[in-house]
């Protein structure tokens, strides 16, 4: 299991993910590419770890390398805003949440997400992923009707809707309604009961998805916290202790701050 001692530290600016976030904001500001001299100068980190953080941050888009072997801000962050749909962006470079989103990413080498509800479907922000996985990574990115995935299951849960009310607009006269209801119903008591929600997406059949709940206020509704991977993959739920770590971390730096 991964070692705890790795998360962010919550009210500190230490931590290789908020190292990235410098460097990032470093990219923003300059007129143009850098060298990693001229970044080890300017974020004020030895060269070693820069190269572990660029290799990491060009890999996901968030920087690119030119062929002068200088960097620049790449295209990630900016898609992302462009599809923000007028919900409080989860991926600026100073978001709270994002350190631990790209934490969580390195940690468990799967998709990383941040769900939210938008009316009865479910959007997600700030995602990262490597490569093999863009693809399904772009359709998760789509929003869905919220009872298909477990995401949308958990914040429907957390939020206390009655299943009945969720199902009867999306099968209406269904002789199936009965069975489905006491379905979710229990599924949305073991989710009030454990935190977590598991399941395949109905959507996306090749994607599996974990979700744990975040609350990113005192007021505000829950979010969803949530690590995908292909359905053939290893057992998602292995990493669950990392996924409620990581929400405890992100709610402990919160309540710091606030």
């Amino acid at each position: 299991m991964d070692d705890e001692r790795d998360l962010p530290v919550p009210g500190t600016a230490g931590g290789p993910l908020r190292k990235a976030l410098a460097v990032l904001e470093v990219l923003a500001e300059a007129p143009g590419p850098l060298t990693l001299s001229e970044l080890s100068r300017l974020a004020d980190l030895p060269k070693s770890t820069l190269h572990r953080l660029m290799r990491v941050l060009t890999d996901n888009g968030l920087a690119v390398r030119k062929e002068s072997k200088s960097y620049e801000l790449g295209t990630y962050l900016s898609r992302l805003a462009a599809t923000g749909g007028g919900q409080p962006p989860a991926h600026g470079p100073d978001y709270p949440v994002t350190p631990f989103l790209l934490d969580l990413f390195r940690r468990t080498n799967r998709i990383v997400s941040l769900g939210t509800l938008a009316g009865t479907r479910v959007r997600h922000t700030g995602t990262l992923y490597g490569q093999e996985h863009a693809r399904l990574a772009m359709a998760l990115r789509q929003p869905v009707p919220a009872h298909t995935s477990a995401a949308g299951r958990l914040l429907l849960a957390m939020a206390g809707q009655n299943p009945a009310d969720v199902l009867a607009s999306t099968a209406p006269g269904s002789r199936a309604l009965p069975a489905r209801t006491d379905a979710m119903r229990r599924e949305f008591a073991r989710i009030r009961r454990t935190g977590l929600s598991y399941a395949r997406s109905e959507r996306i059949p090749e994607l599996v998805e974990l979700a744990a709940p975040v609350r990113l206020g005192r007021t505000g509704p829950p979010a969803a916290i949530v690590v995908a991977d292909t359905a053939t993959n290893r057992d998602l739920r292995s990493v669950a202790r990392t996924l409620l770590n990581t929400v405890d971390a992100i709610e402990r730096d919160l309540a710091a701050v606030c």
